[in-house]
């Protein structure tokens, strides 16, 4: 009868599942488990009679130690992306909060103006204000009509130039088949 050893066998299973695994995005107990196993099966191995017994038994033990210390590595890595989702929200709150201050100490100081004005202000300032504020409408008024008036110049001579260029392809067509050219 052929005695086989189980422990060439272990090994590329344990590395087939290894690589298996790398390329899933397993989780550290999963890893644990695998690379326990391997250990474990060669701790096996040299210990004792190096018989097929001790090499599960020490495959066994080993996937088991390494999976609850995967497990471990696993919660801990858990517990600090829950820390740091934890410290995104609190920095996003305090940023809103901080933003509503600002806003809130920008409308207060807009009011403060209003109100040291409403305080000083008499009915001839308020006249003043409101005359100046015609002027600079009427001003801008005048400006953007000057504006229009030039574009339309604009585009007036951009259109005849247009048809002046028309013009002579036309003319420029009629002469080369009147001296027959064509």
């Amino acid at each position: 009868m052929i005695k086989f050893s189980i422990t060439p066998v272990l090994l590329v299973l344990a590395l087939i599942f290894s690589g298996c695994a790398s390329n899933s995005g397993t989780q550290k107990r999963d890893i644990g488990i695998i690379a326990g196993a391997i250990l474990g099966g060669i701790a096996g191995h040299q210990m004792g009679d190096g018989g097929d017994g001790n090499v599960i038994a020490g495959a066994v033990i080993g996937g088991a130690l390494g999976g609850m210390a995967g497990n471990e590595l696993d919660k801990r890595k858990e517990q600090l992306e829950a820390a740091e989702a934890q410290r995104q929200y609190e920095y996003e709150q305090e940023v809103r909060e901080q933003n509503k201050l600002e806003e809130d100490i920008k409308a207060l100081e807009a009011q403060k103006v209003r109100d040291a004005i409403a305080r000083k202000a008499t009915s001839s300032d308020v006249a003043a204000a409101e005359r100046e504020a015609a002027r600079v409408e009427a001003e801008l008024a005048a400006k953007k009509k000057a504006y229009e008036e030039s574009q339309a110049r604009a585009r007036r001579i951009q259109e005849a130039q247009e048809r002046i260029a028309k013009a002579q392809e036309e003319l420029a067509e009629l002469e080369r088949r009147e001296n027959g050219q064509y």
